[in-house]
């Protein structure tokens, strides 16, 4: 493999884990936000594990918390 091929594949790669990890990223904010835990949030903004963390907040630890309230998590309803 030329040089040139293997610099643009591996910018890919880090690219494509970037995006992987924001987007784990986001999604574990805006639940740790919308259930106000302060602590579990500062952890995810701070802990760069490429979406370990988040998806392990996502998966495990938000989906024991109940909902409270009727609204069912969507605004204007």
């Amino acid at each position: 493999m030329p040089e040139g091929q293997r610099f643009v594949l591996a910018w890919t790669i880090v690219l494509l884990v970037v995006l992987w990890s924001y987007m784990w990223k986001g999604i574990a904010l805006w639940h740790a936000a919308r259930r106000d835990q302060l602590g579990w949030y500062v952890v995810v903004l701070l802990a760069p594990l490429f979406g370990a963390v988040e998806m392990f907040y996502v998966f495990v630890v938000a989906p024991r918390r109940p909902q409270v309230g009727g609204s069912g998590g969507r605004l204007g309803r």
